[in-house]
């Protein structure tokens, strides 16, 4: 059972890796959170709502996994190598398809324009709710910039 739960923090331990150390992780984050903000001005179904979370599972893992390619290839082939480039742009593209899917699945759900203006009128009309955007927006362009700016150490 204490292996099982090792398992766990290892994981976890990999997950904060990639939040402290990948850019492009962070911003899946912030993407989904907004997302799943803005989703609140729709009338999603249960379903939707899962689609939404196996979207945002599928992208942020690709991430995870494109990471862990990068950063195996690099120990193993520390000069440049055609082979390690590919295994480094296929992992790189698995991330690219899985965004633009979820593009796609945004574009089916939030398509709505009669809801997309409703939301600027929302806001428009909501100084408060208006002024806490911004502020989630500089918070989240930080939370985005600011970790890739330190070294991590060795």
């Amino acid at each position: 059972m204490k292996a099982f739960l090792k398992a766990f923090v290892y994981a976890a331990e990999g997950i904060a890796a990639a939040v402290k150390t990948q850019r492009n992780f962070r911003i899946h984050i912030t993407a989904a959170v907004y997302v799943t903000g803005f989703s609140l001005f729709y009338e999603l179904t249960k379903t939707e709502y899962a689609l939404l979370a196996v979207v945002f599972a599928l992208v942020m893992s690709c991430e995870a996994v494109n990471t862990a390619i990068e950063a195996a290839v690099d120990l193993c082939s520390p000069e440049y190598s055609k082979t390690a480039k590919l295994a480094k742009d296929a992992a790189a593209g698995a991330v690219l398809i899985a965004a633009i899917f979820s593009i796609i699945v945004g574009i089916i759900l939030f398509g709505d324009i009669e809801v997309i203006k409703s939301i600027f009128e929302y806001y428009g009309r909501n100084i408060p709710a208006l002024a806490g955007l911004v502020l989630s927006a500089v918070l989240a362009a930080v939370f985005i910039i600011y970790p890739s700016k330190r070294k991590e150490q060795k």
